[in-house]
């Protein structure tokens, strides 16, 4: 089975700046991090590879140069080989700038019989990359996916939240999945891995080096959306008030606590 896995390397959202001049964020080198949902798609892709041990695990990342260090913590997880599709012409892409962008990409790859994505990243929030890159590929695809297991080499058993209901679907290949966040426990790097990736260097693609692509819908320039205005709001004042389990009445204390503030 041939496996991808779009893996966004995101700000520490405790450390996130943004550009007035732009309105976009800053992306300091030093505060990268793999987006969290992504590493729990990661993980499915991993187990499926435990299962079978022929298929390959490949990940495709978007970005500057400066990702590849957070890029070969995926190969210290296990990950066969590593793409990053880096061009400064992608800058400022929105999400559906990076999914037209992403499609290119992996068009260019070859055919894949699985491809994971997180469901969302933290630094956008937007859960839309997953499904406009299904559209671009012209292949089914399902979100909110919470588990996933390979039935045989052609079709998977996959769990779907909605809400407080889970439900089960039998999925043939090829197909794309959103795996939701905490969706699993990712595993610990192991040691011969780790040492692989001391001198693993991810294979770079541009905008140059893929078929077909249309540079007028990437960018900032091609961006569907873009932001007119942020601000920071910060909590000057913070008090907290604890209520004991008990009557309907202290229920209703609490009720009217919560409405003062919404």
């Amino acid at each position: 089975m041939k496996i991808l896995v779009c893996v966004k390397q995101i700000i520490d959202p405790d450390k996130i700046e943004y550009s007035p001049i732009t309105k976009t964020v800053k992306r300091n080198p030093q505060h990268l991090m793999n987006n969290p949902a992504d590493l729990n798609a990661l993980e499915f892709a991993l187990r499926i590879k435990d299962t079978f041990p022929d298929s390959r695990v490949y990940t495709l990342s978007m970005g500057a140069l400066e990702c590849k260090e957070r890029i070969k913590e995926l190969v210290e997880l296990g990950v066969d080989e590593a793409i990053l599709l880096s061009d400064k012409r992608l800058a400022g892409s929105d999400a559906s700038a990076t999914s037209y962008a992403l499609s290119c990409a992996i068009e260019s790859l070859g055919k894949f019989d699985l491809i994971l994505c997180g469901e969302h990243s933290l630094d956008g929030e937007t859960s839309i990359v997953p499904p406009q890159l299904a559209e671009y590929l012209r292949i089914c695809h399902l979100t909110s996916i919470v588990d996933i297991k390979p039935k045989d080499q052609n079709t998977l058993e996959v769990v779907k939240k909605i809400e407080n209901t889970l439900v089960r679907f039998e999925v043939k290949l090829p197909v794309l999945l959103s795996v939701k966040k905490d969706s699993n426990s990712v595993r610990f790097p192991k040691l011969s891995f780790m040492i692989r990736a001391l001198l693993y260097e991810p294979k770079i693609l541009s905008l140059d080096s893929l078929k077909n692509v249309d540079v007028k819908r990437i960018g900032l320039d091609g961006s569907k959306t873009a932001v007119d205005e942020f601000e920071e709001e910060k909590i000057e004042n913070f008090s907290c008030e604890i209520f004991e389990q008990g009557s309907f009445k202290e229920i209703e204390c609490i009720v009217d606590a919560v409405l003062k503030y919404i």
